[in-house]
């Protein structure tokens, strides 16, 4: 069944260039065509979205990637007395935009939405969402 789902994958980057062995950070913009929704390579808890590692989907046009990781930078940090959970703002019915851009149409990934706590609140204004401060901080930390 799985090969099912990666056919089409397959199949839509058959007509372009062998890909070659990925250099450098990766390029989501490169990879806009095949229409992934985040969550595709973007897997785990949705507390937390991972990294991805070289993923058999990576595999099925990038052949020569073995086992080493996708060149990434990570262009999202919180401070460690920050607790964020990509599933509280999935069910507030957030895209992955809202926050992170779009990131389909940028060659170099950047910080769309900062996250400082000024860029938090003011966008928790903007959603009428609560501004307490237990909200986003545990109490004691």
């Amino acid at each position: 069944m799985r090969s099912l789902v990666l056919l089409p994958l397959a199949l839509a980057l058959a007509a372009a260039e062998p890909p070659e062995k990925p250099e450098g950070p990766f390029q989501h913009k490169r990879h806009q065509p095949l229409k992934l929704k985040c969550n595709f390579c973007h897997a785990g808890k949705e507390e937390r979205m991972g990294f991805p590692a070289a993923q058999a989907q990576c595999k099925t046009c990038h052949t020569a990637i073995s086992e080493r990781r996708i060149p990434s930078a990570r262009v999202y940090k919180l401070r460690d007395f920050v607790v964020f959970s990509h599933a509280v703002h999935t069910a507030a019915k957030l895209e992955c935009a809202s926050c992170h851009g779009e990131v389909y149409k940028s060659e170099i990934l950047a910080v769309f939405r900062p996250t400082t706590m000024a860029g938090c609140v003011d966008c928790h204004k903007e959603h009428q969402a609560t501004v307490v401060c237990t909200a986003c901080h545990e109490l004691g930390q």
